[in-house]
């Protein structure tokens, strides 16, 4: 079974694991965890965390480089950035078209299952929920957890990477934005009068959290891609008070509901775009109504900070993935590359390669970039097009090509009125701006001319080939 004891057993097999003892949760645990972010160090595991019993710990920085990616992948030879960008290639519409057959599959009991607690017996404060930054408005103990909710109308069920607030024994506040697969179920079920059954797994094999973070379709449930990377179904065990799915390998869940008028304060909290972009809130909340866990259970924390943080790696490159293939099934020609930049905070800054073949089509790549459902439903700003001789994921050839190729009086077009969320920081609190724009540079050398324009000042591959092997032991 894949889980995530098996995942950190492969990671300190290649030597990226280290274990930190005694941490204290409140701060010190989450400098650590930021600092090593930074380096792109090991994935930490934190035991005999401060005020807590030994053996209830916490991993971070699980995936921190393309290594790590492409092992969470079942890719066990990728050591690059271009390997990975190369092994991607066609893999997410893949996964989409083989998903179907990859249900999940309900079994009866699992590891998670070691240590069951219900009604009064509930306990969440016994878990480890550093308070990660140090203006943060609480504990947190949901950050790299995945949000098990159902569609009531259609079944489908969808696990989402949201973050949870600790609040007593009992109680978790729940932000989710608006947008997002989560959100609307749960606002589905409040508009009936009911109440939202969750359930929350908060340890698993990090594919999971991966999957929870992507857009996947609507109407295909993480579960299938998840069985479809994997190449087998995934067992889940129906939860004893909502009937939810949840991965029978699973560390730590609790399942309950979110009921339609009960509101508690949340955040503010340190985001993924360097910024306490959202205040202090009243959110849903989930009841817990059951515990689940394993001996020794791992939670699996995923701590945002100012880019890059521990979870930027993966989100940029399964991102540039998820919406190169979207371009192309949606039948943009010659995309070339995509790439969205970490150090924008992942979403605000993306840069499309393409091989130009015909009038607009450096602007048709751009507009779709803005509106395709891998890209369109996330907080966005720039979205730059460059020709298929700038690679997108180098920032001093783009900015060479913005500054060289485009003119900013023709070259820049805006779309006002595209989705934006309540953690965009250029938005003043506490408006609710539901509208963002974005800026759509092209990058390109201007097609009418595109046969005149100057010729770049650089060595052929050929001439360039001949030199260094004549003189290849120079730059050793």
């Amino acid at each position: 079974m894949e889980d995530l004891r098996s995942w950190l057993k492969e990671v300190e097999g290649i030597g990226k694991l280290k274990v930190v003892d005694g941490a204290d949760p409140h701060l010190e645990l989450g400098i650590l965890a930021e600092v090593n972010c930074k380096r792109r160090g090991p994935a930490f595991i934190f035991d005999n965390i401060k005020g807590h019993d030994k053996g209830y710990r916490i991993v971070t920085g699980a995936i921190l480089d393309a290594q790590r990616l492409g092992l969470t992948l079942g890719y066990r030879d990728i050591t690059t950035d271009q390997e990975l960008v190369s092994r991607l290639e066609g893999k997410v519409i893949d996964w989409e078209r083989r998903s179907g057959e990859f249900a999940p599959e309900e079994v009866s009991d699992g590891a998670v299952m070691e240590n069951r607690f219900f009604g009064n017996d509930v306990n969440l404060l016994k878990f480890p929920a550093p308070k990660w930054h140090e203006y943060d408005g609480g504990k947190y103990l949901g950050t790299g957890c995945v949000v098990i909710t159902r569609d009531p109308d259609t079944g489908v069920i969808n696990l989402g990477a949201y973050r949870l607030m600790l609040h007593d024994e009992k109680t978790l506040a729940l932000h989710i934005s608006s947008a997002h697969h989560g959100a609307l179920n749960v606002k589905k079920y409040h508009a009936r009068g009911e109440a939202a059954p969750i359930a929350v797994s908060f340890g698993h094999h990090p594919l999971y959290h991966v999957l929870a973070a992507m857009s996947v379709p609507y109407s295909i449930s993480e579960y299938q891609f998840v069985g479809a990377i994997f190449g087998k179904p995934v067992p889940v065990i129906p939860g004893e008070i909502t009937g939810l799915p949840i991965p029978a390998g699973s560390e730590f869940s609790i399942e309950g509901f979110s009921p339609p008028d009960e509101r508690r304060d949340e955040g503010p909290y340190g985001e993924y775009t360097g910024y306490y972009a959202s205040g202090r809130e009243k959110e849903p909340v989930i009841q817990v109504k059951a515990l689940y866990h394993r001996n020794d259970p791992i939670i699996l924390g995923a701590m945002p900070a100012r880019p890059p943080h521990d979870y930027s790696y993966f989100m940029s490159a399964m991102k540039s993935a998820n919406v190169k293939d979207s371009l192309k099934k949606d039948g943009i020609p010659d995309v070339k590359g995509v790439w969205y930049h970490e150090v924008s905070g992942i979403n605000f800054f993306t840069v499309v390669s393409i091989k130009q073949r015909y009038p607009g089509h450096a602007r048709q790549a751009g507009f779709m970039v803005c509106q395709c459902r891998a890209g369109g439903t996330s907080m966005g700003r720039y979205v730059v097009v460059v020709d298929d001789d700038i690679d997108p994921s180098d920032l001093d050839q783009v900015i060479w090509a913005i500054s060289t190729r485009s003119n900013p009086e023709k070259d820049i077009d805006i779309l006002r009125n595209t989705y934006t969320g309540p953690l965009d920081p250029i938005y003043p609190k506490p408006e609710k701006i539901s509208f963002g724009s974005r800026a759509v540079i092209d990058a390109c050398r201007p097609f009418d001319w595109i046969q005149d324009f100057p010729r770049v000042v650089q060595s052929s591959d050929e001439e360039r080939e001949k030199v260094m092997q004549k003189w290849k032991g120079l730059f050793d």
